[in-house]
């Protein structure tokens, strides 16, 4: 089958460059309580660019299997698709079933940017919804279930008329949270570039800070305190900024950390037990903090209990950069655009599209 593949980790920053394009190994048929999906779309995603460098969380916490030219690793985490076939057991899903999920990861073994891809039954959602595209269902499937678990770890401090402040609002992840949110029926302040202020009040933002143009927590020091803050961005400067603005007893949850865009490097021993260090102070030792401190760290799978929540309740989509063809001078020119951090919105490989 056509795949998009390496056979080694690569150096970081060389993901474009270094990944293949052609025949890997089909998947040879469904184990025990297996199916075999048929790939309609996958996302390009900065996690997915990541794994392919063994840079995941630094290097340290997540890893795929060590890749080889004799068993090459196919790229890819988020899919949509139809059950091909089902192994022994399978109750749950039949054949010509649309689905759609996020493989495991740090039991990362079959990658989504091919044509088939493998995963267990239980790991897999239904798309029982038809009005959901293959390409949105691949398109908000991580932010889907990054979100989920901040809203969840966040629950007592978001009632009806909450104030919340999403920073990195019109990326792939914060364009799902303001949609999410709106049941709330309260205020959201939206953190992005001035480009993107009419797209991501679209998506549910009341009120968008231009982070251009200065500090947000600058332009927000007169506001009435926020009961939430949901950082999509990351770095000590996010968090410093977003204390001074967060209620008594409020919750800054971020989805990336203390270092900005910590996957893009390997971090060394030194900088990732710093990070460890701080994480566990700020979470576990608060000392009297003003504010609770969580990192959003749920690992996959995508299950139908955060499908139903995040997606097919709230009617939530990701706000789609580029839908691409599975080709290889498309993909390489996303991976690039992916790198910068600044895609604006989820790039999807749409397989149907040759």
């Amino acid at each position: 089958m056509l795949g998009a593949y390496v056979t080694e980790w690569c150096a970081p920053g060389t993901v474009a460059d270094k990944i293949s394009f052609g025949q890997v190994p089909a998947p040879a048929g469904p184990k025990k309580g297996e199916v075999i999906i048929g790939v309609k779309a996958a996302s390009v995603s900065i996690d997915c660019v990541s794994l392919l460098q063994d840079t995941a969380a630094g290097g340290w916490l997540y890893h795929t299997r060590r890749p080889t030219v004799g068993n090459p690793l196919v790229g890819g985490m988020e899919y949509a698709g139809v059950v091909l076939e089902c192994g022994e057991g399978c109750k749950k899903l039949k054949v010509g079933d649309r689905v759609c999920g996020i493989i495991k990861v740090p039991e990362y073994q079959a990658g989504t940017w091919a044509e088939k891809t493998t995963a267990p039954e239980k790991d897999v959602c239904l798309l029982e919804d038809d009005s959901i595209s293959f390409v949105d269902a691949a398109a908000v499937a991580m932010g889907a279930f990054v979100d989920y678990d901040m809203i969840t770890h966040a629950a007592s401090a978001l009632s009806e008329g909450c104030r919340c402040l999403v920073v990195g609002a019109s990326g792939a992840l914060g364009t799902v949270m303001l949609q999410m949110l709106r049941k709330y029926n309260g205020h959201i302040t939206a953190v992005c570039s001035g480009t993107n202020a009419e797209m991501v009040q679209r998506m549910g933002a009341n009120e968008v800070i231009d982070y251009t143009k200065k500090p947000f927590d600058e332009q927000l020091a007169a506001a009435e305190k926020f009961d939430v803050v949901f950082d999509f961005v990351g770095g000590k400067e996010i968090e410093g900024g977003a204390a001074t603005l967060l209620k008594r007893g409020g919750f800054f949850i971020t989805a990336v950390g203390d270092r900005k865009w910590v996957g893009d490097r390997h971090l060394t021993c030194g900088e990732f037990f710093s990070s460890c260090c701080g994480f566990i102070c700020r979470s576990l030792c608060s000392c009297g903090s003003p504010y609770k401190y969580v990192i959003s760290q749920a690992y996959p799978p995508l299950t139908e209990t955060i499908w139903k929540a995040a997606v097919v309740d709230t009617g939530a989509r990701a706000t789609i950069a580029e839908e691409i063809p599975f080709a290889e001078d498309p993909l390489r020119e996303s991976l690039r655009r992916v790198a910068t951090h600044h895609a604006g919105g989820r790039v999807v490989i749409n397989f149907e599209k040759r």
